[in-house]
């Protein structure tokens, strides 16, 4: 019996009536907890997990009805790991009644590997799955992950969700074990798996990642080169970037890419975007000022009153002489992204 293929984006706006490409991204996403069933030796959050409780029902309701009449279309269910959390599925129904076009899951894909779950998120309404994936083989994403089998277990969940008609997408976080992957990660990701939506997360150096900064920590300048060549053969093979798929950039570092930068700035989906943490709502990018710091040299620069600086436990360990202050916008790579 064969598979079906991933869901693109074209496929998606046709399946499930998301708006179509060129729309503004209106999204809202709720962490449900901070559990988690993998122990990525990068993660931020690694301290929480032990201490982990559920977000109360009622708040998740509340905040699903709150954002359904504010005219979000887009909602984000993540973690900790959002798989385990029991009621999944209800809240997952719950969004779709209230008039959100996409519900779309964060997670590590470890539970996903089981068809009849997926079956039953499919059933709920989620339509779309952003999978971490750390490498392009086995050894890289265990290791980063900690789980043996975790690379084999993604690709499984991968085909569950396209033979459920979900929608799956990737998340790769930037580190010293993997940023020589990156073009190989584009490869597997775009071509042979044929996934449309993925994103290189650069790692905001707090939790796990401050801790083994040296060992796991890589620079921009080293991984720049890497990212730069990824990109041009996401061109080359004609890799749909459906939109700002660079996390935790700057545009100093890379003028080029600003257009493909999704959080260092004050235009961009993120810019708008609202997460509910415990029983608190924060305009995501009032979390930049306790991660980012504007530098010295930054009032300089061409984008300062756009940017927020670098992160700040990065240049605690790299120092700041990397960022350099732009006189004038530069021209961008040849790659539109789909939406905003």
């Amino acid at each position: 019996m064969g598979h079906a293929a991933a869901l693109t984006i074209y496929d998606a706006v046709k399946k499930f009536g998301w708006p179509e490409p060129g729309s503004e991204i209106i999204s809202r996403e709720l962490l449900l907890g901070d559990a988690c069933n993998a122990r990525c030796i990068f993660c931020c959050a690694k301290d929480l997990q032990d201490k982990a409780k559920w977000l109360s029902e009622e708040i998740i309701l509340d905040n699903i009805r709150k954002w359904a009449d504010e005219g979000a279309w887009l909602i984000t269910f993540s973690g900790g790991e959002v798989t385990l959390y029991p009621g999944l599925e209800k809240i997952s129904r719950y969004a779709k009644r209230q008039g959100f076009k996409s519900v779309q899951l964060l997670t590590n894909g470890l539970k996903l590997k089981e068809k009849e779950y997926v079956l039953s998120l499919a059933e709920a309404g989620v339509d779309e799955v952003k999978i971490s994936l750390h490498g392009s083989d086995a050894a890289t994403h265990d290791y980063l992950m900690q789980i043996p089998g975790a690379f084999e277990n993604a690709l499984i969940a991968t085909q569950n969700l396209n033979d459920a008609g979900i929608k799956a997408s990737f998340n790769f976080a930037v580190t010293s074990r993997n940023y020589k992957q990156m073009p190989l990660f584009a490869k597997l990701a775009g071509l042979e798996l044929g996934v449309t939506g993925f994103c290189f997360m650069f790692s905001f150096y707090s939790g796990g990642m401050l801790e083994m900064g040296r060992s796991l920590g890589i620079s921009y300048s080293d991984a720049l080169p890497y990212l730069r060549l990824a990109l041009k053969y996401m061109k080359a093979k004609k890799i749909v970037i459906e939109s700002k798929m660079l996390s935790n950039f700057v545009p100093c570092i890379a003028p080029e890419l600003v257009n493909l930068m999704s959080d260092w700035g004050s235009s961009g989906p993120e810019s708008k975007s609202q997460v509910g943490i415990g029983n608190k709502v924060r305009i995501v990018k009032e979390s930049y000022p306790e991660r980012k710091e504007k530098l010295p040299l930054c009032s300089k620069c061409v984008y300062y009153d756009r940017c927020y600086g670098p992160d700040k436990g990065y240049v605690s360990i790299y120092g700041s002489s990397e960022f350099k202050p732009l006189s004038r916008e530069a021209e961008h790579f040849p790659f539109e992204t789909l939406y905003p």
